[in-house]
C-alpha cells in the first residue's frame, strides 16, 4: 500500500469516527401554546397583557424569561410591581399575588423583587423598548417550572402602550433554553360607540269609585249629612283613585285644587261646611281628604303629599284625620324617580254641625293635576 493510500485511510476513519461520536450541541426547543391575551389592541392606548405559554424544557433555578416587545411599543413607567407570574400544570397552581387585570394563583407564596432570592423570590428587570426579564428564584427553586408546565406572565394595564400606527408587531419570548414568539393585532379602533334613546312617558288617570274602576264624569255623593255620623268613602260611598306611571328622572308630582275651599251652597255661597286639617268627629262640621293607600309596581316609592300626612285613614270616615282642600294647588302624591304603575286611594270625608244650615245643594270641584319632570 502506497503512503498515499494510507494516509487517505487513516483520514477517512478518522472523519468518520468524528461524525459518529465527535461533540453535540443542545438546539433550543420551541414553546408552545403561546398565547397574548389584551384588554385593548387599538394603536395608541395602554393595555394589559396576560402571556401564556408551555416551558417545553423547564424554567430552573436562576433560568431567565426574557419578554421583547417591538421598539414601537412604548413604556410609561412600567415597574415590577406591574409583573405577575402564575406557573404550573394548569398555569396558575403557583406564582405572584395579582395585579391588574390578571389572574389570582392558587398559591401565592411567591415574590417579584429587584433581583432574585432563594427559592420563592423572582427578579425582575425592565430595560431597553420594553424588554422585561424575570430570573427565576435561586438556590432550591420550591415550585420549579418543569417541562411541560404552563406560565402565565401578567403585564398590568397604564404602562405599556401600543403602537401608533396598525401593524401586526411580533414580540419574543425566551424562557430557559427555549424560544418562540407571536404576533398581535394593532387596529386603528379597537370600540364601537352604542348609542340610543327612550323617549319620555307619563300616565296619568283619575277615576271616583267604590273600586278603581268607573268613567267620567267622576262623582263623589256623600249622600244627606247627619250629626249621628260622619259621611264619607266607605266601601259604598265612592273613594278617588290616581293613576300614574313616568320614566322622568325627576319623577311626578300630583296636585289637587278645591274649587270651593269647602262645600258651598250653590244657591246660598255664604253657607258652607268648612274644610280644616283636623280628626273627623260626630257633630263638628269638616270638610277635607285622607290618602287610605299608596302602592306601586316597580320604580320610585309612592308616597302622600306633604299636605297629606294623615296617619289615620280608613272605610270608617269617623276618626280619620283628613287634610284642609284648597284654592291653591297642593301636592296629594309625589314619587322621586321613574315609577310604573303607582295607584292612590283618597278618601273624601265630610261632617255636618247643628248648626250647619240646611240646603241640598253643598258641592265642591277638586281638580287633580299629575306633572312630571324629564
Amino acid at each position: 500500500m502506497s503512503r498515499v493510500k494510507k494516509y487517505s485511510s487513516i483520514f477517512l476513519i478518522f472523519s468518520l469516527f468524528v461524525f459518529l461520536v465527535g461533540p453535540t450541541f443542545a438546539n433550543a426547543a420551541s414553546l408552545s401554546s403561546i398565547s397574548d391575551t389584551m384588554t385593548r389592541e387599538a394603536v395608541s392606548v395602554n393595555s394589559v397583557h396576560v402571556i401564556k405559554f408551555t416551558a417545553t424544557s423547564g424554567v430552573a433555578a436562576t433560568n431567565t424569561i426574557v419578554l421583547t416587545f417591538p421598539s414601537t411599543f412604548t413604556t410609561t413607567g412600567l415597574v415590577i410591581t406591574d409583573l405577575q407570574i402564575c406557573h404550573g400544570t394548569t398555569g396558575v397552581e403557583d406564582g405572584t399575588a395579582v395585579v391588574t387585570g390578571g389572574t389570582a394563583c392558587s398559591s401565592t407564596d411567591e415574590t417579584i423583587a429587584a433581583s432574585n432570592g432563594a427559592s420563592t423570590v423572582w427578579g425582575a428587570v425592565v430595560s431597553g423598548t420594553t424588554v422585561v426579564t424575570l430570573t427565576a428564584p435561586s438556590g432550591t427553586f420550591t415550585h420549579a417550572i418543569t417541562a411541560g408546565q404552563k406560565v402565565t406572565i401578567t403585564i398590568a394595564a397604564a404602562h405599556i402602550v401600543n403602537p401608533a400606527s396598525p401593524a401586526t408587531p411580533n414580540i419574543t419570548i425566551a424562557a430557559g433554553t427555549d424560544t418562540g414568539s407571536f404576533t398581535v393585532p394593532i387596529i386603528d379602533s379597537d370600540q364601537v360607540a352604542v348609542t340610543a334613546s327612550v323617549n319620555e312617558s307619563l300616565t296619568f288617570n283619575i277615576k271616583a269609585g267604590v273600586t278603581d274602576t268607573g268613567s267620567a264624569p267622576y262623582s263623589v255623593p256623600l249622600g244627606t249629612l247627619t250629626t249621628a255620623a260622619v259621611s264619607g268613602s266607605n266601601g259604598t260611598i265612592n273613594s278617588i283613585w290616581a293613576n300614574l306611571s313616568t320614566n322622568a328622572t325627576g319623577g311626578m308630582i300630583v296636585t289637587v285644587t278645591s274649587a270651593n275651599g269647602d262645600l258651598k251652597s250653590t244657591s246660598t255661597p255664604a253657607d258652607n261646611i268648612p274644610s280644616t286639617t283636623a280628626t273627623m268627629a260626630v257633630g263638628t262640621a269638616n270638610y277635607g281628604l285622607c290618602i287610605k293607600s299608596v302602592t306601586q309596581t316597580s320604580g320610585a316609592t309612592l308616597t302622600k303629599g306633604l299636605s297629606f300626612p294623615s296617619a289615620t285613614c280608613t272605610h270608617t270616615p269617623t276618626g280619620n284625620t283628613v287634610s284642609a282642600v284648597t284654592a291653591a294647588p297642593q301636592s296629594i302624591l309625589t314619587a322621586s324617580g321613574p315609577i310604573n304603575s303607582g295607584v292612590s286611594e283618597v278618601d273624601v270625608d265630610a261632617e255636618n254641625s247643628v248648626v250647619t244650615p240646611a240646603h241640598t245643594d253643598y258641592s265642591d270641584t277638586l281638580t287633580l293635576v299629575g306633572t312630571s319632570t324629564f
